[in-house]
């Protein structure tokens, strides 16, 4: 199982830089999505652990916890979470509050995701160069905050560990 999860990071991170260095439109978008994935995957395991009713309703386990719902939980447990990393790709990424920020761009994420195409009855939608920019900038704020997610979780990993 542990060859399957490398597997799919292994993966993910290859559509990443990809997405990185075209900044097409269709690798943005789907570079944002894996970027949630991501996110997810690591909030999830911190959680299962930390607030394992979240996953869990009238004693069946849940088929999906909306992201941002982990991230709000994960706010409860650290209002003000800073954390910075030096990535080989990115340099010095930092954050003065971790799930702030992942907040706020899993609005930019909705925008992206859902905005293409749809609009309010009688506007219109974004134009598409200006979309552009704004799923770029999207996909690189999700490549930043995987980067600080995963520190975050090796940290809490740490933590856990020493505590057993």
């Amino acid at each position: 199982m542990k060859n399957l999860k490398y597997e799919s990071y292994k993966e993910a991170n290859n559509l990443l830089n990809d997405a990185r260095e075209n900044n097409d439109l269709p690798r943005c978008i789907a570079a944002i999505a894996v970027c949630e994935s991501i996110i997810a995957d690591r909030l999830q395991s911190f959680l299962i652990f930390k607030a394992p009713e979240l996953f869990f309703e009238r004693g069946k386990e849940k088929r999906f916890v909306f992201t941002g719902k982990m991230v709000t939980e994960c706010l409860k447990h650290f209002p003000k979470f800073k954390i910075d990393v030096n990535s080989k790709n990115f340099g010095k990424l930092e954050s003065i509050n971790l799930f702030k920020d992942l907040q706020a761009w899993l609005s930019s994420r909705n925008d992206i995701c859902h905005g293409f195409v749809k609009s309010k009855p009688g506007t219109p939608t974004k134009e598409i160069s200006i979309f552009h920019k704004a799923a770029i900038q999207a996909a690189e704020e999700g490549f930043k905050l995987t980067k600080l997610v995963s520190k975050w979780h090796k940290q809490q990993l740490r933590i856990t560990n020493k505590k057993k």
